[in-house]
């Protein structure tokens, strides 16, 4: 025996040993160990007769054997790397559910008082909007809160995921007392949808303690127009009116749509523009949701939809995740014509055209390989 089918055999033993100890200890199921044995066999068994190992891969139509079992591996490597993968991914989902449950918890403490003390005086008292805020300039997060205030909506939900402005929602919040500005604030960043996840289940939760009627989804970075709202509420009331009796038939969601007629986009790159139009295509085929525009945040969700809505991405994944549910539960929808302007500075912040790649393969892990 030469050292190197010594040293081979020798791995085979720890292979095997490996799994053995890996099962007893639960941390694998029958068929990894399955797999850990057998292999951990077959590579003993080839390493002292290596003639036995060419004619099983004269078997499979391969001249050398050594070639086969390259292949195998490669093969089991991918496997254990999604296997390790999903693990990950269901980690990251426990401990974004744990953050999210805290700020949900302690921001509730924080503004019961003012929750419980709050009367509607109008119809824009339905309303709340929700914004997320990472790292964000102080400036234009304030520019955006004033204008939402200004334009007399009153209610406020604003994640700090993780943000380094905490400090300038707080003088924010002060500057509108009577207003209902509500902070809820991650320990550690979480990306986009965790932040939707805990607007969402805070709503659920306070539904009827915040006195709403429906979500906005709105950005912290200047890009969407307080002004569309008004178009929101002329496409509600007129719904209203038209199913009155109808309950049932009243759109559930109300999205914002770049690509319909009497939207107006400003500055938005060419290449943003292509790969827009393929993602809606992807949306399409991946999930059957029939949407112009699929990656617009631009929402105002009722309640019957967001009862409905449940969030476990924290990735790039988010909106996606919300499309395949407007279609799996036949939820009503209508496309609302909205003004964006992309700025230098959401550019350069959040809307890189490399982020389209890790979507691409988000959402091909997502909806092929996650279990």
């Amino acid at each position: 025996m030469s050292l190197l089918q010594f040293v081979i055999l020798l791995s085979a033993v720890v292979f095997v040993l490996f799994g053995l100890d890996l099962y007893k200890r639960k941390k694998m199921n029958v068929l990894h160990f399955v797999v850990f044995f057998i292999g951990g066999a077959m590579v003993g068994i080839f390493a002292l007769n290596q003639e036995l190992l060419n004619q099983f891969g004269n078997f499979f139509g391969v001249a050398r054997g050594a070639d086969l079992l390259v292949y195998i591996s490669l093969i089991l490597l991918f496997y254990f790397y999604i296997n390790a993968l999903n693990r990950q991914t269901k980690d990251t989902f426990q401990l974004t559910k744990l953050i999210s449950q805290t700020a949900i918890n302690e921001g509730y403490e924080e503004n019961k008082d003012k929750i419980a003390h709050r009367k509607n005086e109008w119809e824009k008292d339905d309303f709340i909007f929700n914004i997320r805020v990472y790292n964000e300039d102080a400036s234009v997060v304030s520019d955006v809160i004033d204008e939402i205030i200004h334009a007399w909506f009153r209610k406020l939900l604003l994640i700090s995921d993780g943000s380094n402005i905490l400090q300038t929602l707080l003088q924010k919040q002060g500057q509108y007392p009577n207003e209902m500005i509500i902070i809820l604030s991650h320990t550690i960043n979480r990306w986009w949808w965790a932040a939707n996840q805990t607007w969402y289940n805070f709503v659920k939760k306070y539904w009827d303690e915040l006195k709403i009627k429906r979500f906005v989804g709105f950005d912290s970075d200047g890009q969407m127009n307080i002004k569309d709202m008004n178009v929101f509420m002329q496409y509600i009331h007129a719904d209203q009116k038209l199913w009155l009796d109808l309950e049932n038939k009243k759109p559930d969601l109300y999205l914002g749509s770049r690509f319909i007629g009497g939207s107006k986009v400003e500055n938005m790159p060419t290449m943003r523009k292509y790969i827009l139009i393929i993602a809606k295509l992807v949306t399409r085929i991946f999930y059957g949701a029939k949407l112009t525009d699929p990656h617009s945040w631009y929402r105002v969700i009722s309640l019957s939809a967001l009862r409905k809505i449940f969030i476990t991405s924290d990735g790039m994944h988010y909106a996606n995740e919300v499309n395949e549910q407007i279609k799996k539960y036949h939820m009503k929808y209508k496309e609302i014509p909205v003004h964006i302007k992309y700025t230098d500075y959401s550019l350069k912040k959040w809307q890189k055209n490399s982020n389209s790649l890790k979507l691409a393969a988000e959402m091909i892990y997502k909806k092929i390989f996650f279990r």
